[in-house]
């Protein structure tokens, strides 16, 4: 060997090459952290890392102080595809399974460190028995979801909408979002070690470690509210403010004096507003009421319409409702409004979005002798609304009521038309809690619709508070149905959730609470995060069935979990429009019935001007194609069961 090595320099060199060669291409193509295939395992590794059921095996790629947060992640994947208020698409699954598993891996490493302060939970997989009953859990929950979709898609009305992989791919998905946030929480961890590496040198670790939790949260919020939420949210005012300004392709200006934005009207056609010049472009005119309710033109009149926009205000600047109202007021006066026998007060949602089944079936089941009056309060869309402004719909509201009350004070009784009020989601909250208590409320006006009101809306939840023993959250059963009924089918206006007649006739003023039981905008509030409400208490919850009567369109199985309910609800409004009406956030033909019967109480009592079952039947199916006309945006609705 020795004489080897002393071979001649051209030789050796050879050799060397060779073996080097070798060496190198078993590097390069073994399972290895050097080789070219350490990109693709390293990945699948991590991959296993964050999947359900394959983590428990013991991390291979992520920190082992990461071992405690992933049994955490674990437990609460298994709320993330327990039974919800609707089915999911993949991204909603994805968005769900993502955030619920980051929350489980905080909660568990929290509660791990509390226990256990400053000590890493170092060390190998989870005992066998563990990890098998785990992993047997999480196989059992996904087969049980799965099975229950089918369920949950047939009472919303929904089959063959939705795949098998809107769950499995989602949960794939949202695995990966889940090491997105381990990377994010890591990275605020290493921010705030830094400061307590900083803080350690001259304070002791009991005062230094609060100390730098507080300093480091506190810059990250200042960072998150000046940097994120204030720039995104300025972002979305001004997109919102320039898509304010564009007109619908449907959408065109009046040429009757009845409605604002007309060449009569004082109002400018161009200030109203997007979603303002489509709700006065649209609805029946007196030709198109007489043909579909198949009555002549001389028992029909022109319905009047006014709307007033933000005049092109600046995101930033605050709008002067009362001045609004008196502009409302003054088109009322122009147009005769006060001269008709029914005048409806709709307030928006967002933009100045108005359900077509509100304002159109008001005016059908009114044969055209009806004011519908409504303003804008915000260049926000509906969901941003919802989030960031729970003042302006009400403040908008209060100030339109009054100035109109006002006006029909000043009017005989014997010829006051009747004042409604209504509207949809934020609209619905807005007009509803122009009153400050509910005796207020019942005093004020002759009747209301109220369609998908949110939980927050104070008088709704006064009413739904002060219901009968017995009956449930989700139909609140008021007086005996005096003067307040609650609904989520048509069916409702007659019978109560158990199918039985009201104790009470419908007496005047009649007002209309529509909320579906699949409806995430009504159910969701703060406080599911820590209580368990009623309507998860009571019959139609637990496995415990309800009354038929009640047209439960939710799963009966669905059961409360602190935090995981509240985020399940929550999510749920991202896929509320997706399913057709009477489910979800939706609210159409239904809402035609009810304005029926609110005008005209139950059977048409206060008179024969109520609409029958086949002319509310063509009417809704008139609304329909109108509303499709009217606001198909360029790309299609993102949902064909709303506009």
């Amino acid at each position: 060997m020795s004489s080897f090595r002393r071979l001649p320099s051209p030789l050796g060199d050879k050799a060397a090459e060779a073996f080097n060669a070798v060496r190198n291409a078993r590097r390069r193509y073994s399972v290895s952290r050097d080789g070219i295939l350490a990109a693709p395992v390293a990945a699948f590794e991590v991959f296993t890392d964050l999947t359900p059921g394959l983590r428990l095996r013991g991390l291979q790629r992520l920190p082992q102080s990461f071992r405690v947060g992933a049994v955490g992640a674990e437990v609460a994947t298994w709320g993330a595809v327990s039974p919800s208020l609707l089915p999911h698409k993949w991204s909603t699954t994805a968005a769900n399974t993502a955030v619920l598993q980051g929350i489980g891996h905080a909660v568990t490493t929290a509660v791990s460190q509390a226990v256990r302060p400053g000590k890493q939970r170092e060390g190998g997989p989870l005992s066998t028995p563990a990890r098998l009953g785990m992993t047997a859990t999480t196989l059992g929950v996904y087969a049980m979801a799965l099975y229950r979709r089918r369920d949950q898609e047939e009472l919303v009305e929904v089959e063959g909408e939705y795949s098998v992989w809107d769950t499995i791919g989602g949960l794939a998905l949202g695995s990966l979002g889940y090491g997105a946030m381990l990377t994010v929480g890591e990275a605020i961890q290493s921010f705030i070690d830094a400061i307590n590496a900083v803080l350690g040198k001259r304070l002791p670790p009991v005062t230094s470690w609060p100390l730098a939790i507080a300093v480091g949260g506190g810059v990250i919020f200042l960072f998150a509210d000046r940097v994120v939420v204030r720039r995104f949210f300025s972002r979305v005012s001004q997109s919102a403010q320039e898509l304010d300004r564009a007109f619908m392709k449907g959408a065109d200006q009046p040429v009757e004096p009845q409605r604002s934005g007309s060449p009569e009207s004082n109002v400018n056609w161009s200030s109203m507003g997007r979603q303002g010049r489509a709700t006065v472009a649209g609805g029946p005119r007196k030709a198109q009421l007489a043909r579909v309710l198949g009555v002549g033109e001389d028992e029909v009149k022109e319905p009047i319409r006014i709307f007033i926009g933000l005049h092109g205000l600046d995101p930033d600047e605050s709008p002067d409702f009362d001045q609004m109202a008196q502009e409302a007021v003054a088109e009322m006066h122009r147009t005769g409004a006060f001269e008709r026998s029914h005048i409806a007060v709709m307030s928006a949602a967002g933009t100045g979005w108005i359900n077509d089944f509100h304002t159109s079936g008001f005016e059908f089941v009114t044969r055209g002798d009806s004011a519908i009056v409504a303003v804008q309060y915000s260049f926000l869309p509906s969901a941003y609304s919802y989030i960031a402004d729970h003042d302006s719909p009400v403040r908008s509201s209060r100030a339109l009521v009054r100035a109109i009350r006002e006006e029909l004070s000043l009017i005989d009784e014997s010829v006051r038309p009747k004042l409604y009020v209504g509207g949809e989601s934020l609209g619905a909250y807005g007009v509803s809690d122009v009153f400050r208590s509910v005796e207020e409320f019942l005093q004020s006006t002759s009747g209301g619709v109220f369609t998908g009101v949110p939980g927050f809306a104070r008088n709704h939840s006064e009413l739904t508070r002060a219901r009968e023993e017995g009956s449930p959250q989700r139909l609140p059963l008021v007086d005996g149905g005096r003067h307040v009924r609650f609904t989520a089918h048509p069916d409702h206006i007659t019978h109560d959730f158990k199918g039985d007649d009201y104790a009470h006739e419908w007496e005047s003023p009649r007002y209309v609470f529509a909320q579906h039981a699949s409806d995430p905008v009504v159910w969701w509030e703060p406080s599911l995060i820590w209580k368990i409400p009623d309507w998860l208490k009571e019959p139609g919850s637990r496995g415990d069935a309800a009354p038929e009567a009640q047209k439960l369109d939710v799963l009966q199985t669905l059961r409360w979990m602190p935090l995981i309910t509240w985020w399940q609800v929550g999510i749920d409004q991202l896929a509320s429009q997706d399913v057709p009406s009477p489910h979800g956030h939706n609210y159409h033909d239904e809402t035609v019935a009810y304005w029926n019967a609110v005008v005209h109480g139950v059977n048409g009592v206060d008179g024969d001007g109520g609409l029958s079952d086949a002319e509310m039947d063509r009417a809704a199916e008139w609304i329909h194609n109108d509303a499709v006309k009217l606001r198909k945006p360029p790309g299609g609705f993102p949902s064909k069961h709303g506009y």
